[in-house]
């Protein structure tokens, strides 16, 4: 298999790995997804099999984990590897306000720096804009604090690393690399074929993710709101403030950098995050929710006993001796609050995420296989989980929602009318909503159920 089956099959998830291998480069599709440009040549040789996180099965998570991470003590089947795990956040300063959670992504980056262990960081920033089809944001390098700060919060929006790699090639240096598990894993990658870029990026953060999301679903918030896509200039995905609930994806939509409007993502059409509006079509067969072959993964820590903080608290998985030592003194001189948090803990944080890329992953790889269709190798194999027949419906859906949001998007963007979008979806998103409700009605009564039998049996 090669690169082209990976693009026939929609399975791209553009993260520009093979550009950066092959000599190509990566633009923006109709749909707001990065796609490579490559040379015939390479497009059907073997040689991106060894780069692209959707090929070289033999070369996944568990594998490259073994390679890579210096702090193995533990393993967890969907953590991975892993020597520490915290909930927490950022006491100094304004990390944590001016965050998303708590504030560690940014900080930890900043930390690295003043401790000399780094010389850049290089994470997700605005970046500028000449025309209406360019992206929101892309990959840049932070070489100090005032950089690094620019780059706070989370963007849901895609990315690729094959420019800013190559600046990385130019400019001798040690950085940190922050980025969502498949741009992880493909660095990784990256580093078996590269020496240089092995000794130049000796630290990697993952951000636990659901999934990717166009350029074209911010516009569609954006529009939501009552800014035309045209007129978008910048975008915040959730916002922190009074009354917002941390689990909230309240967002702000700029048409100039003065003046933007505030909505709840959940109540525009497609803005409900898990329901898959603009998913990129290969985030539905990725079986790695957080960045399993990452020095550290930060998250939310979606926990009961933290969710009442609105301020928010991260979610951090260590895999990495040094950065645990930044985390401990850090902590130790109260300039952190971290929290030790048990396997089980860690993974019930995302048990979403791990639902859909266990249970709903099996059930997808099941559908290909009926079909006939290739579908690339992971970790879980098709029909491996017993999936309930209402979930079934639900997956489904999620797939159809974010092929036909997709197609009416563009459509909408064609014929500058945003009810083409809002009707087809809008009525598409409603019964999934409905489907949705009556799953987990049902789960809690089963688990109410399962509760009760259990005690009386203990009674008895």
């Amino acid at each position: 298999m090669n690169i082209k089956n990976v693009l026939d099959g929609n399975y791209c998830v553009g993260c520009g790995a093979c550009a950066y291998h092959g000599g190509g480069s990566m633009k923006l599709d109709k749909y707001g997804e990065y796609k490579p440009t490559l040379s015939e040549e390479y497009l059907k040789s073997e040689k991106s099999a060894s780069v692209c996180p959707f090929l070289s099965p033999e070369l996944n998570e568990d594998k490259l984990g073994e390679e890579f991470l210096d702090a193995k003590d533990h393993y967890h089947n969907g953590l991975g590897y892993y020597n520490s795990l915290f909930a927490g956040y950022v006491k100094e300063g304004s990390f944590r306000s001016n965050g998303t959670s708590g504030g560690m992504g940014t900080w930890i980056g900043v930390e690295l720096l003043s401790q000399g262990l780094i010389d850049g960081i290089i994470h997700v920033k605005a970046q500028p804009r000449s025309s209406t089809n360019d992206p929101y944001y892309g990959y840049s390098i932070s070489r100090n604090k005032t950089e690094a700060l620019e780059g706070a919060k989370t963007k849901y929006h895609v990315v690729e690393i094959s420019s800013v790699l190559r600046e990385v090639k130019k400019s001798p240096g040690r950085y940190l690399f922050i980025g969502v598990p498949c741009l992880v894993k493909s660095i990784r990658r990256l580093q078996r074929e590269d020496q240089s870029l092995k000794e130049r990026i000796p630290f990697t953060i993952s951000l636990v993710c659901g999934h990717f999301k166009s350029v074209n679903w911010t516009k569609s918030l954006g529009w939501a709101a009552g800014i035309h896509p045209n007129e978008l200039e910048t975008f915040q995905y959730r916002t922190k403030g009074d009354g917002i609930p941390a689990r909230k994806y309240v967002f702000r939509a700029f048409k100039n950098k003065d003046k933007y409007i505030q909505k709840d993502a959940a109540n525009v059409v497609g803005g409900k995050f898990n329901q898959g509006a603009m998913m990129l079509p290969a985030c539905n067969f990725c079986d790695d929710v957080v960045g399993e072959t990452a020095d550290m993964t930060i998250g939310d820590a979606w926990l009961p006993r933290f969710e009442s903080d609105d301020n928010g608290t991260n979610l951090m998985i260590v895999r990495n001796e040094i950065l645990r030592n930044v985390l401990f003194h850090a902590a130790e001189n109260s300039r952190l609050e971290l929290h030790e948090l048990s396997a089980d803990e860690a993974y019930k944080s995302q048990s979403g995420g791990f639902r859909q890329r266990r249970e709903g992953l099996s059930y997808r790889l099941a559908l290909k296989e009926k079909s006939n269709q290739w579908a690339p190798t992971k970790r879980v194999s098709a029909n491996q989980y017993k999936v309930p027949g209402i979930r079934k419906v639900i997956y489904k859906k999620r797939m159809e929602i974010s092929d036909i949001a997709r197609e009416t998007f563009y459509e909408a963007m064609q014929k500058d009318n945003y009810s083409i979008y809002t009707d087809k979806v809008g009525k598409k998103l409603k019964t999934l909503r409905k489907i949705e409700l009556t799953s987990t009605l049902f789960r809690s009564l089963t688990t109410y159920a399962s509760i009760r039998i259990m005690k009386l049996i203990n009674k008895g």
